[in-house]
């Protein structure tokens, strides 16, 4: 049966970033977002099911990333993914700290995505290695691994890139973003460190790779008042209408930026996403992966692919790779 609202634009498929909850359960010296339990919208999975069967209906397949916090602590998290797979394809940000057997013999193989997330003062670089790679060899999984730039872990950057690519590894290096000795990063990261990070970008053996990492570190270095990055008000853009954020209490947002407008709850049966671009509400953008009308075409396959659905559920426009 065809979407009752088929995306009419590229990717012509639903993005929904959901942020499960903010609980982890690891205690990160660089995360002082994650350390505090909060609320969360807790439900059974076949109210879940109940849900985005609607949102199929609505829009057909959608790709569900889940961000937080650690997705994979949140109450029957493998079965809610399970589920989700019937209709949908899935990205999993996670690091990797669930028991992987239990993983492959619960979870399907095909539709979905595993970004994980390398914690150094966590995990060993060799046995987070290890659980990825397990992952990859469990029928047409698509893993990447990413690592905070975190100042005092700059010195392990580019052997933990070497291992991973040596792997095929897709690695993404996330600008830090926090206070470190008093000072505010990605602003305040030194010469000789910016340098370093952009030796590491410049030397990534995957392009694809070396292309997100190279955006993401200009998007963190530009100024606050850039106008072609972050001082986005009043432009077309398609968040809304081809990605949301979910929040942990359920509320749904056109984007990662509150001031950009709210479009409801997940929960509400009436929940409808733009049909069109709308001008951006808010004062400064906090992504780069904004939509932009007139720009986003040209990265559409770069920032915007998706795992395929193994019952071709997905519609025109899918592409099948390693979601960024």
């Amino acid at each position: 049966m065809s979407p009752l609202y088929p995306r009419q634009a590229p990717p012509f498929k639903v993005h929904w970033n959901w942020e499960l909850s903010l609980a982890c359960n690891y205690d990160c010296s660089y995360c002082g977002a994650h350390k505090e339990d909060s609320p969360c919208l807790v439900l059974p999975v076949e109210r879940w099911r109940e849900i985005w069967e609607g949102i199929h209906a609505k829009y057909g397949c959608c790709q569900v990333r889940f961000a937080g916090g650690e997705p994979t602590i949140y109450p029957g998290f493998m079965e809610l993914v399970g589920m989700l797979l019937e209709r949908h394809t899935v990205d999993i940000t996670t690091n990797l700290s669930f028991d992987v057997d239990e993983w492959v013999a619960k979870v399907p193989a095909q539709g979905i995505a595993i970004s994980g997330s390398f914690h150094p003062e966590s995990m060993t670089a060799e046995e987070f290695l290890r659980r990825l790679l397990a992952l990859r060899e469990h029928g047409d999984r698509l893993v990447s691994a990413c690592m905070v730039g975190y100042p005092p872990h700059l010195g392990q950057l580019e052997r933990t890139r070497l291992l991973f690519e040596g792997q095929g590894i897709l690695f993404k290096i996330i600008p830090f973003s926090g206070v470190y000795q008093g000072r505010r990063y990605p602003a305040a990261y030194t010469e000789p460190e910016q340098a370093l990070l952009k030796a590491q970008v410049a030397g990534s053996r995957d392009p694809l790779g070396q292309a997100i990492n190279k955006q993401w570190q200009d998007f963190a270095a530009a100024p606050e008042d850039d106008e072609q990055r972050k001082k986005l008000k009043g432009r077309l853009c398609r968040m809304g209408e081809l990605y949301a954020k979910i929040l942990p209490d359920g509320k749904v947002l056109r984007c990662c930026h509150p001031e950009a407008g709210a479009l409801g709850r997940i929960t509400d049966p009436d929940l409808r996403l733009y049909d069109e671009p709308r001008p951006c509400a808010a004062e400064q953008c906090s992504c780069w992966k904004a939509m932009l009308v007139g720009s986003y075409e040209s990265q559409v396959d770069r920032l915007w692919q998706s795992p395929e659905h193994p019952a071709r559920a997905c519609g025109i426009g899918s592409s099948a790779g390693a979601a960024p």
